[in-house]
């Protein structure tokens, strides 16, 4: 590994990386930025190593942790690792936040291929899937459902970037299998959901392009129940069987989840609040959802 310094916004290496703000170059190419040392420390800890770091000139003291843990990861180690020692004006070039953004990253995408419900998680975890995509080998499908501990969460045209990362934060803390994602939802690599994640991303699985339909026939041939959100109908949250496995459905605040899925759904829960507030935002709403599967899940295994 040979540090590169930069200083040219123009620079060719920096241009490829600044094109990663926009959703469509994100897709093309599988790559996302992550901003700051957060995020960054977050991906390192789960074994999950960057393609390429960006380091404000001046702060090389952010570097040496980086590079042990690519030298420890047992994957490309460091010596496959571009490191680039930017100026300020090339920093703020790939930065989200204005400013102040002392490093930041490329990392290949993290989602799996959802290959059916009810089989387990595929042995080597979210860590091996990531490796895996760095080096040009995207394999290996999970099979979250009735083997799996937690509920799969499912999000269906939330369209909000913040909701979405907070979600996927949720579902991390609170014992989900996975999050399984519509293509009308908005995007989990946008640099406001992975602010909201708070490193989350790196930590469950994630499924992306799954169609409401494909979701149900796999549920149906899984035997998995599909659980929808009300505020108006439904049985209260705390009377529900959350206790074993299933589909959360979560849509947006506006429209709800498709018709198809609230046909298929078995179970409709509903929050009950004081009657003069307004339903929950999505995100608040599946995080309470999935707190309480938790307890219950907790209180029948300590039984």
């Amino acid at each position: 590994m040979q540090p590169k310094q930069i200083s040219s916004t123009s620079n060719a290496i920096i241009k490829e990386a600044a094109r990663l703000k926009r959703k469509r170059s994100r897709h093309e190419n599988r790559l996302f930025l992550v901003e700051g040392e957060d995020l960054l420390d977050a991906a390192l800890a789960r074994g999950i190593l960057p393609r390429q770091v960006f380091v404000l000139e001046g702060h090389g003291k952010l570097l040496p942790h980086v590079l042990r843990a690519a030298d420890g990861s047992g994957g490309r180690g460091a010596a496959a690792l571009e490191v680039c020692f930017c100026s300020e004006p090339v920093m703020a070039k790939l930065s989200e936040l204005g400013s102040g953004t002392r490093v930041i990253a490329t990392f290949s995408f993290l989602d799996r291929k959802l290959a059916a419900l009810g089989g387990g998680e595929a042995e080597g975890g979210v860590e091996a899937e990531a490796e895996g995509e760095a080096e040009g080998e995207a394999e290996g499908e999970a099979e979250p459902g009735r083997d799996a501990i937690g509920p799969l969460l499912y999000l269906s045209g939330t369209s909000d970037p913040g909701n979405v990362g907070t979600l996927i934060r949720s579902a991390a803390s609170l014992g989900a299998s996975g999050v399984a994602i519509s293509p009308g939802t908005a995007d989990c690599y946008s640099p406001k959901a992975l602010r909201a994640t708070m490193g989350a991303i790196f930590q469950i699985p994630i499924y992306l392009g799954i169609e409401p339909v494909d979701l149900i026939s796999r549920a149906r041939a899984a035997g998995m129940d599909i659980l929808r959100a009300d505020p108006h109908s439904g049985v209260a949250l705390w009377d529900g069987d959350l206790a074993g496995n299933f589909i959360l459905a979560l849509g947006s605040e506006r429209e709800g989840i498709p018709p198809e899925l609230m046909a298929a759904a078995s179970t409709t829960v509903r929050i009950p609040q004081t009657a003069a507030t307004e339903s929950m935002n999505v995100a608040m709403a599946g995080t309470t959802i999935l707190y309480e599967a938790m307890r219950q899940r907790v209180a029948g295994l300590s039984r």
